[in-house]
């Protein structure tokens, strides 16, 4: 059985439309990924898949590409995606692109960041699950996969605030979002070229994902 971890509720959405797939979202809050990904595994997953959207740290990796992992680094170490898995992946999204993902505790929101992770880790895109379930998938002796489309591009960055405006349940409050935005009116270009970046990356994943099963 196939578990998937989410950071979003549109991911999760997407996500739970995967046949035969436990999914759950973790709310953009690595602590309860793993919590999840715990429970995932106990529910009878047999194989764990990072899903959702990221932000690109290499300039080759655009806003709406899909891409596939090919390993996971964090700050605690690296794991290695399931090598069959991937192909199969690639065979069904041949337009999808292939590399490490790097998992942070924090949001990676300014084009110094992405620069200098990706300088420093070679992976191509970053997001807040996919070392959570890399982690259980370890310790659990399950094949990983990450699939992840871009709503970021190296060169864009993620205004701060909108980690606050993510609910428990993974929901994004577009007034609490707003809200901050009068505090930072000149963020509003970021928000707005994320929002856009968004919308493409979850329909790169809304195509793709009768592949997923």
């Amino acid at each position: 059985m196939l578990g998937i971890l989410c950071g979003l509720e549109s991911e999760k959405k997407i996500a739970s439309k995967i046949n035969g797939a436990l999914v759950a979202c973790a709310a953009a809050r690595p602590h309860k990924a793993r919590e999840l990904a715990g429970e995932l595994v106990a529910l009878g997953a047999s194989r764990l898949m990072s899903f959702g959207i990221a932000g690109s740290l290499d300039s080759s990796v655009h806003l709406g590409d899909v891409f596939i992992g090919t390993r996971v680094a964090s700050a605690k170490g690296q794991w290695v995606c399931d090598e069959a898995w991937g192909r199969a992946l690639s065979d069904k999204i041949p337009h999808a692109k292939r590399g490490g993902v790097y998992g942070s505790e924090v949001l990676v929101s300014s084009t110094e960041s992405k620069s200098a992770l990706y300088q420093s880790t070679g992976c191509a895109i970053v997001d807040m699950e996919s070392q959570c379930a890399a982690e259980v998938a370890a310790e659990a002796n399950l094949p990983l996969m990450v699939v992840r489309a871009v709503c970021d591009d190296s060169a864009m960055n993620v205004p701060p605030f909108l980690m606050a405006a993510i609910a428990e349940d993974g929901s994004i409050s577009v007034l609490k979002a707003l809200g901050h935005l009068a505090l930072h009116p000149i963020q509003a270009p970021d928000l707005f070229h994320v929002m856009r970046g968004t919308g493409s990356a979850l329909s790169a994943l809304k195509a793709i994902k009768d592949s997923l099963a």
